[in-house]
Order: C-alpha cells, then structure tokens, then sequence
C-alpha cells in the first residue's frame, strides 16, 4: 500500500466522521432555529462542508475497492472551497464574536449546542483532513480566489437584506443601520479580505503538502 492511499484512507475516515458531525449539528441547529438558521454564516459554510464530505465519501468507495486513489476534480475542489469557508467561520468566531460579546461567552460560542459542531470540531477536523490527506487534481492559485465568492454572495446578500429591514444580523457587523456605512465597508473589507487570505494560506500549505508526497 503507498502512501497515497494510506492518506486517503485517513482523510476517506475523516470525512465520514465530518458527515456525522454534521449531522448532528444540523439537528441542533434546526432545534435552536428552525428555517431560520439559513441566515447564519455558519450553518450555511458547514452545510457545505457536510455536501462536500458525503460527496468525498461516495466518490472515494471506488477507490477503497481499487486500492487506488482515484480523486474528483470537482469534489477535490468543492472540499476545497467548504473548508475555506468553514476555517472563515472558526477565526470569524475567535477573533470577533467572541471579543464583541466578552470572553464569558467563549465556552457559549466554542461548545454549546450546534456551536461545538459547526464552530469548533467541523473546521477544526475539515482542515486537518483537506490539508493533512485530501488529494486535489489540477490546485492552481484560481481556485483559491474563487473560494472567497461563497463569503462574497452571503456578504451582498445579508447586507441588503439588512438595509431593506427585512433581516437583523444575524451578525453585529451586518447590522447596517446601527454603523456608520464606513464601519460597514470596513467590515466588508476585513471579512472577505480575510476570506481570501485563508483561502490563499491554505492553497500555499496544499501546495507544499502536495510537492513533499
């Protein structure tokens, strides 16, 4: 067995401890919200993460019976762009959310409810499974600045729809009407900006990984 498949047979079980995970904190997150819970960045990156996973899972069982990698382009780089996404919703967490509520909040917003799942475990074991073991076909440095247009769309969406009144939030920084449209264009700039800077981060450390295997 090469090495290759050894890793493949790691990331193959770790996704399929992602699909259970999330789950889990699909059912936590309808519980805590209903419908409502589309709105949120989070449940929205990690419903990615979930299609993603049980797309890797599917596709991989051919692999498991060839005792050979045969890796998906476009699965390869759907993981690629839902575990930008969700690494987005872990340090959007760390360095924001939880410095704006207070750091009593920290246990709240890292394990409770859907947040263990889809704040902490989820990006947590995504990124460690796509940049440790995932093979990826084809990885140029495009595919990293198209991962930030998920961030994009969700950000011009949830942006109008909060100048409209017709949603709040669900985030401080969305909430348009209570900023001066400086503040807004600051924060549009820090959290796209930021999502492609991840997306670039863990591009360059693939690409490394890739050359070492």
């Amino acid at each position: 067995m090469d090495k290759k498949f050894r890793k493949f047979k790691v990331a193959f079980c770790l996704n399929i401890i992602l699909i259970v995970l999330g789950i889990i904190g699909a059912v936590f997150s309808f519980k805590e919200n209903q419908f409502v819970m589309f709105k949120y960045y989070t449940q929205d990156s990690n419903f990615l993460g979930l299609l993603s996973s049980i797309l890797f899972v599917i596709t991989g069982i051919s692999s498991l019976k060839a005792g050979k990698v045969k890796t998906v382009e476009f699965v390869s780089k759907l993981r690629f762009m839902a575990v930008c996404c969700m690494c987005l919703t872990f340090l959007v967490v760390i360095f924001v959310l939880i410095p704006i509520a207070g750091f009593d909040w920290t246990c709240w917003y890292l394990f409770k409810g859907s947040s263990l799942f889809y704040h902490t475990l989820c990006p947590i074991i995504g990124f460690v499974s796509f940049a440790a073991f995932e093979d990826v076909v084809n990885l140029r440095f495009a595919n990293a600045c198209f991962n930030a247009i998920p961030t994009v769309i969700y950000a011009i969406i949830t942006i109008t729809l909060n100048a409209l009144y017709i949603i709040d939030g669900p985030y401080a920084f969305l909430k348009v009407h209570e900023q001066s449209i400086l503040m807004s264009v600051i924060w549009f700039i820090l959290i796209v900006g930021g999502s492609w800077l991840i997306a670039i981060l863990i591009y360059l450390l693939k690409k490394k990984n890739l050359k070492v295997n």
